[in-house]
Parts: C-alpha cells; structure tokens; sequence
C-alpha cells in the first residue's frame, strides 16, 4: 500500500505542478477585472464621477463625453450585489466624488449569480463569481473552488489562456476612462436582430418565489446603495439606457412597470436619487446598437454620453 501511494504522489505531482503553473499563467492575462480595480485604486482620488452598473453601461457609456474625472466602472455581468459591494469597499477612497451613475438594465432587478431559476435560462455562473473574488476581492461565500480559476472556469480558461499566449490576441478592451471597446460597430455580428426575441426571452423573468425573492433583495441593494450615498452627499442617478426597437416593443410590460415602480419609489425616498428613462428612446439608429439591448462602445455610447452630459450635468 505505502509503494503504491508513493508511486501515486510521484504520479501526482507534476500535474500538481502544471496546474499551478498554469493558474498562475491565467492570473496573468490581461482583463477588465483587474483593470477597474486599478482605476478605483491608483486614480481614485481624483474620481469626481463614476459609472457603475453591468454590460449596458460598461459597453454603453463613454466617459471622455462627460465632465473631467468621470471614469466607466462598470463590469460586464456584474450584478447589484457586486455594484453595492464594489462602492461600499472603495467609496472612503474617493474623496472627491460627486456622482454616481448607475446604469440598470431591464433584466437587472432579477439577476444574481448566486440564484438559480429565476429566468427562461439559467447557470450558476462560476466564471463571473470567481473572477470577482480573484481579482477584485469580493466574494459572498467560502466555496474554494471560486479562489481558483482553473477550477471555476475551467471551460473557459483554457481560451483565455491560449489567445493571449499563442494567439497573442487582446483579452481586454477596456480604454484610460474605462469604456469597454469589445462592443465597437466593427465587431456588430450580422445577425444581431434576430437574435433579438431569444435575449428577450433570456431576459424575461419567471413569475415564481425565486424570481420574486431576487427582486426584492436587489430593491434593498439599491436602497443601501443610496444611502451609502446619501450619508456621504453624494448625487445617485439611475439611469435606464436605451434598447433597439424589436427589443422593447418584445418587453414583458408587467416586468418593466415593477421595475418602473421600484426606480420610482427609490426617488421618492431618497432626495439624492434622480432617475431618467432612455429605455424607448427613438434618437438612437440601427448602427448605435451592437444587439437589442447593447450599444456600440465607439457610436452609439458617444450618443448616449453626450444626452447624458446634457441630461445629467448641463440641465442644472
């Protein structure tokens, strides 16, 4: 038994050692994680504006249209739990911050990586958990697997790993003010409208507990958010970005009322919460949208930032 363990731990470990090598290797690679980390650290104090919020705005909003010191913090799939989890850690770190611009999605209210079923299609996504608690340092459980990426995306990882060591291709997008570019026109896939009713459909929540449970849990978020906010007299503007035509016209009206109605209350408890509506917005073209409801990193979040710029800072 002893000879055969020692044979086993000698079998071992030199794909001990690979895997390690490898985790390392990944830790590596450029990405958009680290990248808003390092924002929010080496040029946190001079942040006077900030972008939080997932792709809609990550994508969808550039911050060299709006006043000096606005950085885009936004984190593609990045979730309410990790908006106010990202603020809370970093907001006695921005001295200078005056506003916060909060870009929420239609599907928004109703999305969380730590539950399950709440939509038409569902995975517990193990990427995005693990990213965050790698590389930006927040985490909501103890799960080990999530402090190692091989292991939580291990269906990814090797794609990672091979386009930036062989392929020598770029993994993050993301420009100085934080925009992330991975949306530009050129990249516009050609069958970007009909796909439009399946990321409806993807977007469209279930009518059960779950569902319900989600909604009500990031309401509360986005309460402890403004008053995170509010303590610290700090302006919060929610901001509802604009979606292509075929996608709003596919939009579950009970759903986007809800979402409406919890926007609505939030502004009328917290008088440092203003919210603007874009989601019907007919100023905006076929070529301002990479898909239904993401614009073009390089047109169409020019628009957006300039309406915003009019809208948010030059109307006062």
């Amino acid at each position: 038994m002893k000879k055969f363990l020692k044979y086993l731990c000698l079998f071992s470990l030199p794909l001990l050692l690979c895997a390690i090598g490898l985790e390392y290797m990944l830790r590596q690679v450029p990405n958009p994680y680290t990248y808003k980390r390092y924002l929010l650290e080496k040029k946190g104090e001079g942040i006077k504006n900030m972008i939080i919020g997932s792709s809609v705005v990550d994508y969808g909003i550039d911050p060299s249209y709006l006043p000096d010191s606005t950085y885009n913090l936004a984190i593609s799939g990045q979730w309410f739990r990790y908006n106010e989890a990202q603020l809370e850690k970093y907001i006695d770190d921005l001295p200078h911050l005056k506003r916060v611009i909060w870009g929420v999605s239609f599907q928004a209210l109703w999305s969380d990586e730590y539950e399950e079923g709440v939509f038409f299609q569902i995975r517990k996504e193990d990427d995005k958990i693990a990213y965050h608690k790698i590389y930006m340092d927040l985490s909501f459980d103890n799960d080990w697997r999530h402090s190692v990426e091989l292991i939580s995306t291990w269906d990814v990882a090797f794609e990672k790993w091979s386009k930036h060591y062989i392929l020598r291709d770029k993994t993050t997008y993301c420009d100085s003010l934080g925009l992330d570019h991975k949306y530009d026109l050129s990249d516009k896939e050609e069958k970007w409208l009909a796909d439009i009713p399946r990321s409806m459909k993807m977007h469209t929540a279930l009518k059960n507990e779950k569902a319900e449970r989600v909604y009500r849990q990031n309401v509360q978020r986005m309460n402890n958010v403004a008053k995170l906010c509010h303590d610290r007299r700090i302006e919060l503007y929610i901001v509802i970005p604009p979606t292509y035509r075929k996608y709003y016209e596919l939009a579950d009206s009970a759903q986007l009322q809800k979402m409406y109605g919890a926007i609505e209350q939030l502004a009328d408890k917290w008088d440092n919460v203003y919210w603007y509506d874009y989601f019907k917005d007919d100023r905006f073209e076929e070529d301002d949208f990479h898909d239904g409801n993401h614009l073009t990193s390089d047109v169409g979040a020019v628009k957006f930032a300039k309406i915003l710029n009019e809208d948010l800072f030059n109307a006062k």
